[in-house]
């Protein structure tokens, strides 16, 4: 099971074929027992499963190598899988995809946190990946 919290969404609703489509989602969860770079690549290669449709055919996933920085002074690290060639359940579902995972010591409920930017690609008004990457430029703790 692949669940996040803290969702956003982007163009939610933007294709009647499919209730609730959207062309980007972003999310938070967390996680224990591993460091970051381990806790990033088991959740990059959730991306195979993303890109699978219902009847288990699947898209091509290329994951890249990881790119190491900090988010408000303590260690990140962060992996992009790319699909292409996504299998269709129906109109909405986007040609290929980005599926970007952030991983960075946690502050609060778990040892690790994951961010998340899933981004379908090759639609019209898909985000471009300059804009994917101010999103995850703005990643920070928060202060009370």
């Amino acid at each position: 099971m692949i669940a996040f919290g803290a969702i956003g969404e982007y163009a939610y609703d933007f294709c009647e074929a499919s209730d609730g489509a959207k062309l980007t989602m972003t999310g938070a969860t967390g996680r224990n027992g591993v460091d970051i770079d381990t806790a990033a690549q088991e959740w990059v290669h959730k991306a195979q499963a993303i890109f699978t449709d219902k009847k288990g055919n699947t898209a091509n996933v290329a994951y890249s190598k990881p790119t190491e920085f900090t988010i408000s002074g303590r260690p990140a690290i962060r992996y992009t899988a790319t699909a292409t060639n996504i299998p269709a359940d129906n109109e909405c579902d986007p040609p290929s995809a980005t599926f970007d995972i952030v991983e960075t010591p946690s502050y609060a409920t778990a040892e690790v946190m994951i961010f998340l930017v899933q981004s379908h690609q090759g639609l019209p008004n898909a985000l471009a990946q300059d804009t994917i990457d101010q999103i995850i430029s703005t990643i920070r703790r928060t202060t009370d």
